[in-house]
């Protein structure tokens, strides 16, 4: 699939981002955050392509280190050659009216290819998160915070705003994550204590 969708466009020296959605601290039978089996799939084939691929994000609470280990996406790339880093240094990006110029991270706005890999999943604003608003992701630290407070209150401004920065980034590819890890659900819930036992 990548190859048909991305594969004559990643070529050597290309500066290939992938963006994962890497919210908060969860595991991956909570089906929060992107899975680290299709986040290492996906470099394995940046990698068969040559290019060595930088996963990031800028995660909404928590440090994006703690986030990838409890994930188990730190794992999952150990053996990797692939750079594993939060974003951190801005670029300011006209995003059109009512907006202007806006802070996005320089790394997803100076790559050459972005392969976006967002959750399935449900969100009390939006309803529903698909590809659009992972790019949200880009927005780094509290600025996130603080597009919420300001454009959130109204729905309809937000879901603007989302596309507009998913149109300032531009993805080259989405891959949704739909991935529900049944076993490993099944283990958690084995593992929480009876409460009529309290």
């Amino acid at each position: 699939m990548l190859e048909r969708l991305a594969g004559d466009k990643i070529k050597p020296g290309s500066r290939v981002l992938i963006k994962p959605n890497m919210l908060c601290a969860a595991r991956p039978e909570d089906a929060v955050l992107t899975h680290p089996s299709l986040i290492r799939a996906v470099v394995e084939y940046v990698l068969q392509k040559g290019v060595r691929p930088q996963v990031s994000d800028s995660p909404a609470i928590g440090s994006f280190t703690k986030i990838i280990k409890n994930n188990g996406t730190a794992d999952a790339l150990q053996d990797l050659d692939v750079v594993c880093v939060p974003f951190k240094d801005v670029v300011k990006v006209d995003i059109g009216k009512p907006y202007g110029r806006i802070e996005i991270a320089r790394d997803a706005v100076e790559a050459d290819i972005i392969i976006n890999l967002p959750k399935l999943k449900t969100h009390k604003q939006m309803l529903l998160t698909l590809a659009v608003k992972n790019m949200f992701g880009c927005i780094v630290g509290f600025k996130k915070s603080q597009w919420h407070m300001r454009a959130g209150v109204d729905t309809v401004a937000f879901a603007r705003l989302l596309v507009a920065i998913h149109q300032a980034v531009l993805p080259t590819v989405s891959i949704l994550d739909g991935i529900l890890d049944w076993k490993a659900r099944g283990r958690a819930r084995r593992d929480i204590p009876d409460k009529s036992a309290f």
